[in-house]
């Protein structure tokens, strides 16, 4: 027995229609559900469908179509702004004109308050005179219907360093976003490598939908994999650890600003600076991020990422006309001292 005989009729409405949106009913199944005669459950579904896009499905089961239920989500100022906050960085990282982002977003931007509503609305106007690349909407749209119906994709993939694209069929178990750009990776399980590996969602070339299915393992844990990623590198390997020394002053100020990896640990050394050290899975992805804090930064361990530095300096300088050498410097006095000795 449900709860619907103790509902005035307004109450039962809006209990129907949560159930609906989750997924069909028949009259008599709703009737059960709250308690109440069929008769009601039949009036108060015709009554319901006035205003909400039902669907049957299957025959003589009824359900909402979410697809084309408005929102009727309502937020405080101070929800909306944490909402409007990655809306509009969603959008001024969106360089091609991508319907789906604008439709979203003018969704979103219903739910808000001004002036949100208006800075969205205007700014995605702007997505909408981008360059359009209907081919790459193509491959995002093949790979989320993949992801949700569970079926394996026949990608065609050029790695960054690859001379030319390899096939891989693979079984898509997530879309994630990159952490610190605006890069998205399909995570997946490639019958090439054998293993769980991130694609690029950029560097797909091509995706066929095959008839087969797939199922998400059950010990696929996502935080788990991913516990240790700077952006989205995954592996099997133990995590490195970094270890970097930021010098005084505004550099070690702005790197207490933020939480830049869940297992940071920020050191204060007496001379004003900090030591700055995470375990990340590989210590090549946060090279990128070490070369944007210039001289400010100096890395202490992995020595494989001291020594890529300590490379990319040298060569930096040698751009400027700048000439760095390993061996001690030669002065006039060392001169003098080989000559005549001590």
């Amino acid at each position: 027995m449900g709860k619907g005989r103790g509902l005035a009729r307004a109450e039962r409405l809006t209990e129907m229609k949560r159930l609906y949106v989750q997924r069909a009913f028949s009259d008599a199944e709703m009737a059960e559900r709250l308690g109440v005669d069929r008769t009601t459950a039949y009036r108060d579904r015709i009554a319901l469908e006035q205003d909400y896009p039902f669907v049957e499905d299957p025959p003589g089961r009824y359900r909402i179509d979410r697809n084309r239920l408005l929102s009727e989500i309502r937020l405080n100022p101070h929800e909306a702004l944490f909402l409007y906050l990655p809306a509009r960085r969603l959008l001024r990282q969106t360089r091609f004109a991508n319907r789906h982002v604008v439709n979203a977003v003018e969704k979103l931007a219903a739910c808000l308050q001004q002036p949100m509503t208006e800075k969205l609305l205007r700014l995605s106007h702007e997505v909408l005179h981008q360059q359009h690349y209907p081919e790459r909407i193509g491959v995002l749209e093949r790979i989320t219907m993949a992801w949700i119906d569970q079926k394996k994709v026949r990608i065609t993939y050029r790695a960054l360093r690859a001379k030319r694209p390899l096939i891989h069929t693979i079984c898509p178990y997530l879309i994630e976003p990159a952490l610190w750009s605006d890069s998205v990776y399909v995570i997946a399980y490639s019958d090439v490598a054998r293993d769980i590996v991130p694609f690029k969602l950029e560097r797909i070339e091509d995706v066929v939908t095959t008839l087969e299915y797939f199922d998400f393992p059950d010990n696929f844990d996502e935080q788990q994999l991913l516990r240790h990623t700077w952006g989205i590198w995954i592996g099997d390997s133990e995590p490195v650890t970094v270890k970097l020394r930021f010098l005084s002053g505004e550099a070690t100020r702005r790197v207490q600003e933020t939480v830049w990896h869940p297992s940071q640990q920020i050191t204060l050394l007496p001379d004003g600076g900090c030591e700055w050290q995470a375990q990340v899975a590989d210590w090549r992805e946060i090279l990128p991020w070490v070369r944007g804090w210039g001289a400010s930064v100096e890395v202490i361990e992995p020595h494989d990422l001291r020594e890529t530095l300590m490379g990319e300096a040298k060569a930096l300088a040698e751009r400027y006309g700048w000439y760095v050498s390993s061996q001690p410097a030669v002065t006039a006095s060392t001169t003098l001292q080989d000559f005549f000795g001590e």
